[in-house]
């Protein structure tokens, strides 16, 4: 559908530099400059909070404007380059999760790149400051967690708060090489350096090697080895990720049958530099079926994940680590619940998920949804058991501009979470997003 293609392209963050809407401010037959800018505003409430008080109500916007020239060279290989900005902030209450606290305000640097492809686009390589994902996001799906002041004495982890629109999405520094040679096979090289302190300043490296069937699908398999880790520092959650390696194999497509999609991807996680090592694991499969035939073209669809948890009689690490998981096909990939994932939790750690999406187009520029998901712990994790319905639409008021309003209801079940709302009563949520691409 039409809609479904532009808001997703518009809001995926590995997507949006390449094909989002843009104004061509000077070109030539050998070079063109191009303005991109991606805004959004948005006030949400919820009735329950994670933090002591009796909910909340906050506002979070950004604008990211960037320039992006390229310039055929004489020999055939085009250069590229791209710089760009981000003005973010939260007010109000702060979230319904305390990790920002509506004070919170910034402008900085999002995008400063360089690159050169060649004439057949047989490679590609790009580096600086940039977003970059990985297959389906399940992994890594650019640096987006923004947290904002905490108030807690000698913990800095402030990094212009928009939490929930997550507007940062750029590492601090890459370097990043794509073969697409002729035939099904295409790679990627990466390495990718964060300065987000809530991740601790993580910096890692991969292979990613991936079969592309137009008709089928997309096979995919992926190492990746964490580098570094500013152990100690931000919040201290991610001090055993140093050293630690991942493999992941994942598959998507329709197996050539239409209004079909299949989707699935498991990830290994091991090793590490600390005493105690990593032995986490998680996968998820997902099923959907489009009812093209019918009006409204409603589409069904099911996926169960499943995240390990830490075992409390062993001697390793097995709680696994979701790395840059981020927002990629729309809601609940891979944010897993509106409410469960950004506030109450769990976080794609130690839980198992199952959904239920129904959604349709009543019109060409109008996507209504509703999601049931169901949260249970995994092994020994905090029990943050519970369930959610979320209801949503997707309106694309014109080319540039869309708006998109929310409601959920979660209800806790599992002790942890229960205490940390201080009751078990439903949280109802509310949020309003306008978003503009151009």
């Amino acid at each position: 559908m039409m809609i479904q293609k532009r808001i997703v392209v518009g809001l995926v963050a590995s997507a949006m530099a390449a094909t989002a809407q843009s104004a061509v401010l000077s070109s030539s037959d050998e070079t063109q400059f191009e303005l991109n800018v991606e805004a959004m505003a948005g006030v949400f409430s919820a009735s329950e909070d994670y933090v002591g008080d009796d909910g909340r109500t906050w506002q979070e916007g950004f604008i990211k404007p960037t320039f992006v020239v390229s310039h055929k060279l004489p020999n055939g290989i085009q250069a590229y380059a791209g710089l760009g900005a981000i003005a973010l902030g939260t007010a109000g209450d702060g979230d319904a999760a305390g990790l920002t606290s509506g004070n919170e305000g910034q402008v900085d640097l999002e995008n400063a790149y360089l690159g050169f492809r060649s004439s057949s686009n047989l490679i590609d390589l790009s580096v600086g400051q940039q977003t970059f994902q990985l297959g389906d996001g399940f992994l890594i799906a650019g640096d987006a967690i923004s947290l904002g002041d905490l108030g807690a004495p000698g913990v800095d982890v402030d990094r212009g708060g928009a939490y929930y629109l997550a507007g940062k999405k750029s590492f601090s520094n890459t370097a990043i090489l794509k073969l697409n040679p002729e035939g099904n096979f295409r790679g990627d090289m990466f390495w990718l350096q964060s300065n987000n302190p809530y991740h601790q300043d993580t910096s890692l490296a991969g292979v990613n090697l991936e079969y592309v069937d137009e008709k089928l699908g997309t096979l995919g398999a992926s190492y990746l080895s964490v580098l570094d880790v500013d152990q100690g520092s931000g919040l201290g959650l991610w001090d055993k990720r140093k050293g630690m390696n991942v493999v992941s194999v994942r598959g998507q497509g329709s197996l050539g049958v239409e209004n079909l999609f299949l989707s699935f991807e498991y990830v290994k996680e091991s090793g590490g530099d600390s005493a105690v090592k990593n032995a986490g694991n998680a996968w998820y499969v997902e099923a959907g079926w489009t009812f093209a035939d019918v009006p409204w073209s409603p589409n069904v669809n099911y996926r169960y994940a499943q995240f390990s948890g830490d075992k409390t009689e062993t001697t390793k690490n097995e709680a696994f680590d979701p790395l840059f998981f981020g927002f990629t096909r729309g809601f609940g990939t891979w944010f897993q619940g509106e409410v469960a994932s950004n506030y109450a939790g769990p976080a794609n750690s130690g839980n198992d998920v199952s959904r239920i999406e129904i959604s349709a187009s009543p019109r060409a520029d109008l996507q209504v949804g509703a999601q049931y998901w169901k949260f249970s712990p995994q092994d020994d994790a905090p029990d943050l058991a519970g369930s959610e319905v979320d209801l949503y639409a997707l309106w694309s008021i014109t080319d540039n501009w869309i708006f998109s309003p929310l409601l959920g209801v979660y209800m806790p079940d599992g002790d942890a979470v229960v205490a940390a709302q201080g009751n078990d009563d439903s949280n109802i949520y509310a949020q309003a997003v306008v978003m503009y691409f151009f």
